[in-house]
């Protein structure tokens, strides 16, 4: 579906049709604006080629699947594909919509298969008596961009929240769920920040003007774009540097828990085993054991298993394995003594 809307002079922002389309582009005097939306048709190919005729290669691009942003060069008129994160993006997963755009001297054509909320919005202005379109497609393409800009920065934030609130639950009680949430949001971190460098890129050239699709100051307001993709790819150094951290964390702390249980699992093992011993041979039935008849037998294998504990726990507190062991340096004596 194809939304066209037309700026002459002063005169209010109306809707066109596709036929209008080939007298339109004859009118120097006008502004146009063809958003064509949903999966590519007959109809949206025929407006590209057939009245725009865009160059071959650069339809084949618009109405394929691109992973990253770029810009080229055609004549008289510049191809600009970059992506803006789709409505329900979260800090864990989000999905990007590829917005490919054809930049010309009087009129701006764009295409994205998904929904593009950042053209709904721009499209509202316009329809409400903004002035993006009588300024130019080099404005309205700026809109566009600052719009998709500004919905970055939400998911961000959500991201600065999710790795504080896993780096805090990682510190005191780690779960197993934490490291796939954490190893989520870690691949997530990379992948926007994988196609927010190459966006940052294309939107420099713009703001260098180097495709010199208008005058200098014309491209200075993609300059606010560029530093805003600057600053997005900044933070999501930041935020991988923390998530390294965090992962760094989790697998300490485990690592400590583990080491811990182990330690506990230990002792209590070498304390069970020499009465295990003891029980071992007074467990055997031979005739000729002398202890077996004895009156006082049963009390002393008992006293003799309590004190084989207690030594042997005693034992492991003098060597520092358990409390506070008594070879364990004495504290620090205060240099400043009193005279």
């Amino acid at each position: 579906m194809a939304t066209i809307l037309v700026a002459r002079g002063n005169d209010p922002v109306r809707q066109a049709t596709v036929d209008e389309l080939p007298a339109l582009l004859d009118d120097k005097h006008v502004h146009l604006w063809v958003d064509i939306a949903g999966p590519d048709d007959e109809g949206a190919e025929r407006v590209v080629r057939d009245i725009f005729k865009f160059h071959p290669l650069a339809i084949e691009d618009c109405f394929g699947a691109l992973e990253h942003p770029k810009a080229e060069s055609f004549d008289g008129y510049i191809y600009v594909v970059t992506h803006g994160l789709a409505e329900g993006s979260t800090a864990e997963r989000h999905e990007t919509v590829e917005l490919d755009a054809f930049v010309g001297k009087n009129y701006l054509v764009t295409y994205h298969a998904k929904p593009s909320s950042s053209i709904s919005t721009v499209q509202e202005l316009v329809k409400r008596g903004s002035d993006l379109l009588r300024r130019g497609p080099t404005s309205l393409l700026h809109a566009i961009l600052e719009e998709q800009a500004h919905r970055i920065e939400p998911v961000l934030d959500s991201i600065d929240e999710h790795i504080a609130e896993l780096e805090e639950r990682v510190i005191t009680r780690p779960r197993s769920r934490d490291l796939a949430t954490l190893m989520a949001l870690r691949r997530n971190i990379l992948h926007l920040r994988r196609w927010l460098t190459k966006q940052r890129d294309v939107v420099m050239r713009l703001a260098r003007n180097e495709f010199n699709l208008g005058t200098p100051q014309e491209a200075v307001p993609f300059r606010d774009v560029y530093d805003s993709l600057q600053r997005f790819t900044d933070l999501l150094e930041n935020y991988r540097e923390l998530s390294t951290s965090v992962q760094e964390a989790y697998l300490t702390v485990t690592s400590n828990r583990l080491n811990e249980t182990m330690k506990y699992l230990t002792i209590f093992t070498a304390v069970l085993m020499p009465l295990t011993v003891i029980t071992g041979i007074y467990g055997m039935n031979f005739e000729d054991m002398p202890e077996l008849h004895w009156k006082i037998g049963y009390p002393m294998v008992l006293g003799t298993m309590a004190i084989t504990a207690i030594l042997v726990l005693r034992f492991f507190r003098r060597k520092g394995w358990i409390g506070e062991g008594s070879d364990a340096p004495p504290p620090p004596h205060d240099r400043m003594k009193e005279p």
